[in-house]
């Protein structure tokens, strides 16, 4: 049976990545993605990499991951296999170890989530999922081995403010469940007092500590920053509607069948479901809550991650399909970890609770509903690798391979709208290009309010001419907006090329070259 397990997950591994490897060989890259590589590439040391990631609302894992990766290479396309070996990984480990049946174990791996969000859309969310299912690994024998959980939790903390959420939740549920537990589950308290030497478990929850400590400290932006500034304290029952809505987006992730499938849900799209939504959302909570309450670790991590996500969402930043994964990352993790956590039963010896009928009725109903959610995130997997096969899902890279095609990665490049600009400098080995929006050189996008400025077509054109009178060389304007016909002719600006109609709509791109000595 033992190798038979091993080799099941053995053979949906290859599998997985097969179909991963292919798919991300159709995949281009967007600017999130570019983002990271590049602060990664073009940073000068670790230090440096952390002083240009203050702007990023992300802790820097991810990152320090992605730096010895660039010193082999200038292609981003090493960050894509590395992330696709991450995601592998994870597929492995739960295949391996998880305590659900085959054909669950199946249809996770081949999920909306799995095989595409945090497969070939490469960001550090990835690494967070293989933290959280090695901490699911982990959490049989968490008292014998509380350090190793100590540090994945650590790491955990800094892939990214989602992920700090959950960390925060496990640590919570994880220090009641110690301090309080073991008074009321015999169980727990004779697997507890088997540990002789306590001092492995302080070591955890210290390094659980400082993991979330750290981790805040990083996310604390500066004075200047200018991406999601606002907080939204105030009660708005619409805001509040939208925000339990993210619970099905998450449960039933399944994109339409259009150019713009990504962060799109096929369901919305339908009336009956837009009137059901909000009580499908209530359901899914109080479902869960009956399905965890004789198991208080599981529905503390539960309801702390779950509400933790949402008031973040609320309060901060509403996010896109991706942070709303791990909404349904925190309702699987608990489901994976219900049968290794204490039953409370105040001194008494447990009684067989899967002997009552309601115990009977909620196991079966929650196996049924983990398993339709699960063949739902199939149909969303299957949609969007069809969908990134269909599509071109960015144009910054085959703009840059014009770019070289045509020998022009050594001009001088003037770029608007650095966010989308950025992802040509991605695929480019060019270090700095002029961003206008800011007026400096750099490479990757630095969020801060300078950034907001608007930038005319006309103030693009008069800093590649005055680029040009500098250096007397011919500039490269790179824009994802054109140059209307009559501000052309009269700047002597030549139209190269226009690439539009991807997956991400702002990242189509216009090219131009403004002559040497241009007057």
């Amino acid at each position: 049976m033992e190798n038979r397990s091993k080799h099941y997950a053995l053979g949906l591994t290859c599998l997985f990545l097969a179909i991963g490897a292919f798919t991300a060989s159709h995949h281009e890259m967007w600017r999130d993605e570019i983002q990271a590589w590049l602060l990664a590439r073009d940073s000068t040391s670790v230090f440096n990499l952390f002083a240009n990631l203050k702007y990023e609302g992300h802790p820097g894992l991810w990152h320090l991951c992605l730096m010895p990766l660039s010193r082999i290479t200038d292609s981003p396309v090493i960050m894509q296999m590395f992330h696709l070996l991450i995601t592998s990984a994870t597929v492995y480990l739960f295949v391996r170890y998880a305590p659900f049946n085959w054909f669950q174990k199946l249809l996770f791996c081949f999920g909306y989530f799995v095989i595409y969000e945090y497969a070939i859309v490469a960001r550090n969310y990835a690494l967070g999922m293989l933290l959280i299912t090695v901490f699911c690994v982990l959490f049989r024998e968490r008292y014998k081995r509380f350090i190793w959980i100590g540090c994945v939790l650590f790491l955990l903390a800094h892939t990214s403010v989602h992920a700090l959420i959950v960390t925060i939740a496990i640590g919570g549920a994880l220090c009641c469940e110690y301090v309080f537990g073991s008074r009321f589950s015999q169980p727990l308290n004779r697997e507890i007092a088997a540990v002789e030497d306590k001092r492995p478990i302080w070591i955890g929850f210290a390094l659980i500590g400082i993991g979330i400590t750290t981790a805040v400290l990083q996310l604390n932006p500066p004075p200047d920053t200018g991406f999601a500034v606002a907080w939204h304290f105030n009660y708005d029952p619409k805001r509040v509607n939208n925000i339990v809505k993210l619970i099905s987006r998450a449960y039933l992730p399944i994109p339409k069948t259009t150019l713009h499938f990504w962060g799109s849900n096929l369901l919305t799209t339908y009336p009956l479901f837009q009137a059901i939504q909000i009580p499908l959302c209530c359901f899914f909570i109080l479902f869960s809550v009956l399905l965890f309450i004789k198991r208080p670790t599981a529905l503390l991590i539960y309801l702390t991650g779950t509400f933790g996500l949402l008031t973040f969402f609320y309060i901060k930043y509403q996010g896109s399909i991706r942070h709303h994964g791990f909404l349904f990352l925190t309702f699987l993790m608990c489901c994976w970890i219900y049968r290794d956590s204490p039953v409370l039963n105040f001194g008494k010896e447990e009684q067989g609770e899967t002997d009552t009928v309601v115990s009977r009725v909620l196991n079966v109903g929650g196996t049924v509903i983990l398993t339709l959610l699960l063949i739902c995130h199939v149909i969303g997997g299957i949609i969007a690798v069809r969908m990134e096969h269909r599509h071109i899902f960015s144009y910054g890279k085959l703009t840059a391979e014009y770019i070289k095609s045509q020998g022009m990665q050594d001009h001088l490049i003037v770029a608007d709208k650095a966010p989308a600009a950025s992802t040509v400098v991605g695929y480019l080995p060019k270090r700095q290009v002029y961003y206008l929006s800011g007026s400096r050189l750099g490479s990757f996008v630095r969020w801060d309010k300078a950034r907001t400025h608007n930038v005319t077509n006309q103030l693009v054109i008069e800093a590649a001419r005055k680029l040009s009178r500098e250096h007397s060389q011919p500039v490269l304007i790179i824009l994802n907006r054109a140059i209307g016909a009559k501000l052309r002719a009269e700047h002597n600006l030549s139209f190269l090329v226009k690439f539009t109609g991807s997956v991400i709509g702002s990242e189509g791109f216009h090219l131009y070259l403004m002559p040497d000595g241009t007057g």
